[in-house]
């Protein structure tokens, strides 16, 4: 049985959904998970990173005091891929070291330039895949080949919930704090949508910034202003009647994982129009808008109409080819044909 090592952040949820997908595939996987921005994320780790005056430089620590933790699981299981998300903490030693002994994919699902310190990978695997059109623009930019792998689903968390109620009219699920124009957004549908029951999840203002904001945040009707396990977004999801999308400031052509998991769930989405999500949901199986008013008339009509019969052809569009089982399967095609 060929084996799968899968190292990934821990934060996202993302490392269960590639392991079982390799499993699928046949593959025996070992996950090495690690935390950000520092691994381990534990207490001591939290306040020393909080209170360094450099933290650069305390990253880079980090870094190079973990690659034995990484190596060592890499010569323990001895796997045939290496699969390998975002990889912030990995040094180019350690994906060379990978590279003698396996096929090295690298998946990077946030922004390249959200993460700077991945660029330089791409010269150290065997398959550097993004998430976004941009990156690849990027990366073809200096003469180096990226290949576009956009988000997917997890099917085994988001799904259709049998017996639960459409009490939320609208529901937006996200980081807040970290995006300007999320917030703008947010308060363009506020304000156009009063007396409806409004649904805002994620965090705004954290208390770890400022204590005082968090404590006196207006709208606590809305913003519950804190993150949720992925299981509870799904029943969110079920218990909505619109579920609006919102992608940040780094997105410029193709989907957060968010436009997977809210169809896979069976809600009906509206989200930010790019090309990318012009060209799977080419019949309006989803409302895609491209302005603040645009949204807002695709809200409006939503709560007018059944948009049941929308969201059931998104989701099918998404299981039959957007769950992190297709995904890898591309992957590992592409690892054997290397």
């Amino acid at each position: 049985m060929p084996r799968a090592l899968i190292i990934g952040p821990d934060f996202y949820n993302f490392n269960s959904a590639v392991s079982a997908a390799f499993s699928q595939a046949g593959y025996q996987t070992l996950v090495a998970g690690y935390g950000t921005p520092v691994d381990p994320y534990n207490l001591k780790n939290k306040l020393a990173f909080k209170l360094t005056a450099d933290r650069q430089a305390f990253r880079q620590r980090n870094r190079i005091a973990r690659q034995a933790y990484f190596l060592d699981r890499f010569y323990e299981f001895r796997p045939d891929v290496v699969f390998i998300l975002n990889g912030e903490i990995l040094l180019p030693d350690t994906l060379d070291e990978f590279c003698r002994g396996a096929k090295v994919a690298l998946w990077c699902f946030d922004s390249v330039k959200h993460i700077p310190v991945v660029q330089e990978h791409i010269s150290h695997v065997h398959r550097f895949y993004c998430y976004d059109r941009g990156d690849i623009s990027f990366y073809a930019s200096r003469g180096q080949q990226a290949l576009f792998l956009p988000q997917a689903a997890d099917t085994a968390v988001y799904h259709p919930l049998e017996g639960v109620e459409k009490d939320i009219d609208i529901l937006f699920v996200g980081d807040m704090y970290h995006s300007p124009r999320r917030q703008a957004y947010i308060w363009e549908v506020i304000r156009a949508f009063d007396g409806k029951k409004i649904k805002v999840a994620g965090i705004y203002k954290p208390w770890y910034k400022n204590p005082v904001k968090a404590l006196l945040r207006e709208r606590r009707d809305v913003f519950t202003n804190c993150n949720l396990p992925p299981e509870e977004v799904n029943v969110l999801y079920n218990r909505a009647r619109v579920v609006l999308n919102i992608h940040n400031e780094q997105q410029s052509d193709g989907a957060n994982p968010k436009v997977f998991e809210i169809c896979a769930s069976g809600a009906y989405q509206i989200c930010d129009s790019n090309p990318y999500l012009q060209s799977i949901f080419p019949g309006g199986e989803i409302a895609l808008y491209l302005t603040p008013q645009q949204m807002i008339t695709c809200i409006r009509e939503a709560l007018e109409g059944d948009m049941a019969p929308r969201a059931a052809q998104a989701r099918a569009i998404v299981l039959s080819g957007h769950t992190f089982g297709t995904r890898i399967a591309a992957v590992i095609n592409d690892l054997k044909n290397d």
